[in-house]
């Protein structure tokens, strides 16, 4: 039985007060059967046989601060507020019961229709271990015998599993997920139907397929799920890229140890599986048997322009996924810390995804068989704190004056060009250098330039 905190059992009250049902459902049951404690849960997912109106209403009196989420679909979201070190504030979503729900081809919200009873909402959920419920009192109702499968380490679908899966394809990839994220199996049963409705994950909604893969990525078991995948077809549907590299069992190797050290971040995650995919391609063998893949890198990020537009990337985790794939081989290793004008220039290099790619960086090295794993932790640590302190004292980065092109075109009588930028990244480099100072007015780069101009750009001057 579990003891609740004040403010959840508050909640737990005002329905009852009202003649509702109300019962925590989900993952927050499943997590707490599993001995995680109620402080580290965020989210905390109820259901209750009031229509959301009434919900809300009974919210509203016992003034709980409520936000519009989706009332259209039975839900009304609220914030729980408390003590700091249980966990608060917490965000629930109380749902009212549900007797079906199924979603229209692309679309990523579900048509519904309302259930009377506990056991009907259950009834239409995924999996066993998710289809319990605890109530008021902190008692189990378990109608689908999800505690044993949770104690069995067993994902087993309510319901006949063809039916289940054509309901609602993307249970394929949660399954995958729960794999990521418990180390459970599948049932043979549920992992044939898996693979016979995998084509059915091409009516889902592309957002979707983004939020559930990064899920996967991101949990502590990737690499049996992703094998999962690839044995029910789904992988190949949707990320071939990856799926060709279960195949090549060492690239695929490589690819999984730096996915388990990569942090549970969505764009780490992302970069890690597919920082490997060029390689698939690029592939060159000498006389002697060998293999290089040269711009491997490079390839890896364009292979990834695809998959970015295919899952629907937003734009934050794509760039930054795109940035560290183009850039992977920029080592910190190579940095010699002594030298500010070599930890500029590795900073300009990876601004401003800098400290997502010291992150992937670590991920790579600590997870290659090497002997000197301490050093290469100590070396990003190091590298990292340089970064702070030369930022923090404004000499990291080069610092040019607005207007300098204007600047630049009136002092040498230039039409706007791409020869301005390459202007203005000499002078950048030069200020790295230590060549020029920083932060002065356009005049001095100008004069500086007059000065003593680069050899292209000279040469360029003398043609004119």
């Amino acid at each position: 039985m579990v003891q609740y905190f004040d403010t959840i059992q508050r909640l737990f009250d005002a329905f009852d007060e009202a003649g509702h049902d109300l019962y925590l459902v989900g993952g927050a049951v499943r997590d707490l059967a599993l001995e995680k404690s109620l402080t580290r849960l965020d989210d905390l997912d109820f259901c209750t046989d009031a229509r959301p109106e009434a919900s809300l209403k009974i919210l509203n009196d016992h003034e709980f601060n409520t936000y519009d989420l989706g009332i259209e679909f039975g839900t009304v979201g609220c914030v729980l507020y408390g003590d700091d070190a249980k966990g608060y504030p917490k965000d629930c979503q109380i749902t009212t019961y549900r007797s079906d729900e199924y979603y229209r081809r692309g679309s990523r919200h579900p048509e519904v229709e309302f259930g009377d009873t506990i056991e009907q909402d259950l009834g239409r959920r995924d999996f066993s271990i998710n289809s319990m419920a605890l109530d008021g009192q902190g008692e189990l109702v378990d109608p689908y015998d999800g505690m044993k499968d949770l104690r069995d380490g067993i994902l087993r679908v309510i319901g006949e599993p063809l039916e289940t899966l054509a309901e609602d394809p993307l249970r394929i990839l949660r399954v995958g997920r729960f794999m990521s994220k418990l180390g459970f199996q599948p049932t043979e049963v549920l992992s044939e139907a898996c693979r016979k409705r995998a084509d059915h994950l091409l009516e889902i909604s592309r957002e979707r397929w983004f939020q559930e893969m990064t899920k996967l990525l991101c949990g502590d078991y990737p690499k049996g799920a992703l094998r999962f995948l690839h044995s029910v077809r789904a992988l190949g549907i949707m990320l071939p890229e990856v799926d060709v590299l279960v195949d090549e069992p060492r690239l695929f190797e490589r690819t999984m140890q730096v996915l388990e050290q990569a942090p549970a971040d969505a764009a780490l995650a992302w970069t890690a599986v597919l920082h490997l995919t060029g390689k698939h391609w690029t592939r060159l063998e000498s006389e002697d048997g060998s293999a290089s893949y040269p711009r491997h890198a490079q390839h890896s990020a364009m292979l990834f322009d695809g998959i970015r537009r295919r899952f629907r990337f937003d734009n934050k985790t794509g760039d930054t996924v795109g940035f560290l794939l183009d850039n992977q081989n920029t080592s910190p290793l190579e940095v010699d810390l002594d030298s500010d004008v070599e930890i500029r220039r590795f900073a300009r290099a990876l601004d401003p995804h800098i400290e997502p790619a010291l992150r992937f960086a670590r991920a790579r090295f600590v997870s290659a068989d090497r002997d000197d794993v301490q050093s290469v932790e100590d070396q990003i640590d190091t590298l990292y704190e340089r970064i702070q302190r030369l930022a923090a004292s404004k000499d990291l980065r080069p610092r040019l004056p607005s207007g300098l092109g204007n600047a630049l075109m009136t002092g040498f009588d230039l039409e706007p060009s791409p020869l301005i930028g390459e202007l203005k990244d000499w002078l950048e480099e030069s200020i790295i250098a230590g060549e020029l100072e920083n932060s002065r007015e356009a005049d001095y780069y100008v004069a500086a330039l007059e000065a003593n101009p680069p050899r292209w750009f000279e040469a360029q001057l003398d043609d004119e």
